[in-house]
């Protein structure tokens, strides 16, 4: 077979053959083009695709690693203002003593104690307290004691509302929350 093409090769005249080397240049590049450098070429673009992507979602981590970050400063924080397992302290007797101190205690309508396990051994244990006809200095009383605590304790809801037989005095319904580990 290869002796025939050249044999035809030898036939051809000059220009013939130029044409023919030509086509066949042509057809070479061509055929290097579309398997090896246009395939190349699409790999080249999706691969800067994806470094595009990663750098981003490199972005995105390194923030929410700093969040994290911040969020467990937080609760480590938090978790060493909670009261020890071991050290007895009860919300409702301490809620008792500060309103004893801050003078509301014969204000005291009602005090609920309520306690919910939550997830990863901690516990939540809330007091409502309603309050009848109390001073607005009082209250802030009650309030300070309530922040200078020495653990750490919440106020998660306070309602205010004045007396209309005596706007001076108020009622108020304060829910005060503490965490422990357990």
């Amino acid at each position: 077979m290869m002796q025939q093409l050249r044999e035809r090769w030898t036939q051809l005249a000059p220009r013939e053959r130029t044409i023919v080397a030509a086509g066949g240049v042509v057809v070479f590049a061509s055929l290097v083009f579309l398997l090896v450098i246009d395939p190349l070429l699409s790999t080249m673009e999706r691969l800067d695709r994806q470094i595009a992507k990663k750098q981003r979602e490199g972005g995105e981590l390194a923030v929410l690693g700093a969040e994290y970050a911040g969020k467990r400063a937080r609760l480590t924080l938090a978790e060493k203002r909670m009261p020890p397992s071991d050290a007895g302290f009860s919300l409702l007797a301490f809620i008792e003593e500060a309103a004893n101190t801050a003078h509301v205690r014969e204000r005291i309508a009602g005090m609920q104690p309520q306690e919910q396990a939550l997830s990863q051994g901690y516990h939540e244990t809330a007091v409502d307290l309603r309050l009848d006809g109390v001073p607005l200095p009082d209250l802030m009383a009650l309030l300070l004691a309530i922040e200078q605590a020495p653990y750490e304790l919440q106020v998660r809801h306070l309602q205010v509302r004045p007396k209309f037989d005596n706007p001076v005095n108020l009622d108020a319904t304060v829910r005060v929350v503490s965490y422990a580990k357990g």
